[in-house]
């Protein structure tokens, strides 16, 4: 905007500005203005602000007793780039990092420079400021130590397995558990939500026959940790009819189970700083945990060649991102023709949770009725969640996983 000051116009930029395409008019906010910069001054030729000691002239008399602001139109390609990230200057680095569940920049400038996945329309990657979802949502941990054992070279030589929970709150659908399996050789992961750890032998035959379906290849090993969810005599009778050996930890030795509980981590870092990001309640942590189990095996990972995601690895494709989207905003779903009446709206407003596996489809919840909805016609509002700007010192919205294992501690005590 331009400014008269008494050494002549000068031009300022308005930060924390909100892009409503159908408002007709800008709006000015005074009480922020005199709140964060100093007083405002409104008299019969104009509008006055003032900082520093230095007065300057802001607006113009227009009628009607409104005043006028004296604005510089922006180009609209750095109208559409803020709208596109809501944040951060409207950078696209930053819009690509929050849809590919946080990624940092080293991760994301690996895809860009590597060309690892398909439809990412930036050439390279510029630092973002501080995100606010990443410091509420991430942590520095104690590493673990490397694991020395030697890597495998075939797909489904050994599956890494691991769960995590309780939750603090259980998902819509009751679940409080997740359990993940993940391919030595690729990395890559699945990620199976539970209502109890009794379901792991179940979730571990699902998961067995739809990856030798998708593989061609024969599971050999499942290594986990000592839970007792691992020793069912279920499970030990499908590894005893399968050739399956099952491979266990040293007790009291979470750790040595490296490669399940560090994908664990991850996944959980992923989802907390979606929700927090998007100011999504507790109880939405299960749709966050499974998109982020959908970006991170689409994500480069030091422990596979640095060119090659866990799904390129694992479906020896390219993985397609140019349809990913900010996960927790608004979209407007189409209704379909025979669901909706002559003069009914022909879209609902919804939140997006995720992406559905092998449909080229995305998950939503209707905002007025928490209906679930899967579609691929939707109109995406990447800058707008449920609450606005996000409120960071509401302490419910605070994701408190809890990733311990209960046996563990039972053994200890």
């Amino acid at each position: 905007m331009s400014m008269k000051t008494p050494q002549g116009m000068k031009k300022g930029v308005l930060t924390n500005v909100w892009h409503i395409p159908k408002l007709s008019r800008n709006l000015f906010s005074v009480g922020r203005f005199t709140k964060d910069v100093g007083p405002v001054t409104f008299t019969k030729d104009g509008c006055y602000g003032e900082a520093k000691g230095t007065k300057w002239k802001i607006g113009a008399r227009e009628g009607k007793g409104l005043f006028k602001l004296q604005m510089t139109p922006v180009a609209p390609e750095q109208a559409n780039a803020a709208k596109s990230s809501g944040c951060q200057g409207g950078t696209k680095s930053y819009l690509w990092h929050l849809r590919l569940g946080h990624i940092g920049h080293d991760g994301l400038n690996c895809i860009v420079t590597k060309n690892i996945g398909i439809g990412i329309d930036i050439s390279s990657v510029k630092k973002w400021d501080v995100c606010e979802g990443c410091a509420l949502g991430k942590q520095t941990r104690v590493r673990f130590q490397s694991n020395t054992t030697a890597r495998t070279s075939k797909l489904l030589e050994v599956i890494h397995s691991d769960v995590c929970g309780p939750m603090s709150m259980a998902t819509f659908s009751g679940k409080r558990y997740f359990v993940t399996f993940i391919d030595d050789k690729s990395r890559y992961c699945v990620v199976y939500l539970l209502k109890s750890k009794s379901e792991v032998a179940a979730k571990f035959m699902e998961y067995a026959a739809m990856a030798e379906t998708q593989t061609g290849k024969r599971v050999k090993y499942l290594q986990s940790d000592n839970g007792g969810e691992y020793k069912s005599d279920k499970l030990a009778r499908f590894c005893a009819e399968r050739g399956i050996q099952q491979r266990f930890t040293t007790p009291y030795t979470p750790q040595l189970n490296g490669v399940a509980e560090r994908m664990n981590r991850t996944l959980v870092e992923c989802a907390r700083c979606m929700m927090e990001h998007a100011g999504l309640g507790k109880s939405y942590w299960g749709e966050a945990v499974m998109t982020a189990m959908f970006l991170r095996n689409r994500c480069p990972t030091r422990a596979i060649h640095q060119d090659k995601s866990p799904y390129q690895v694992w479906t020896m494709k390219k993985p397609i991102l140019a349809n990913l989207k900010v996960f927790g905003c608004h979209a407007y779903v189409q209704v379909p023709q025979d669901k909706r009446a002559k003069f009914d709206s022909k879209s609902s407003l919804c939140r997006f949770l995720g992406y559905v596996e092998h449909q080229k489809s995305y998950r939503f919840e209707e905002v007025s009725t928490g209906a679930i909805k899967i579609s691929r016609d939707a109109t995406f509002m990447e800058d707008k969640f449920d609450e606005g700007p996000r409120n960071y010192n509401d302490e419910s919205s605070v994701v408190e996983f809890d990733d311990h294992d209960e046996d563990e501690e039972k053994r200890r005590r």
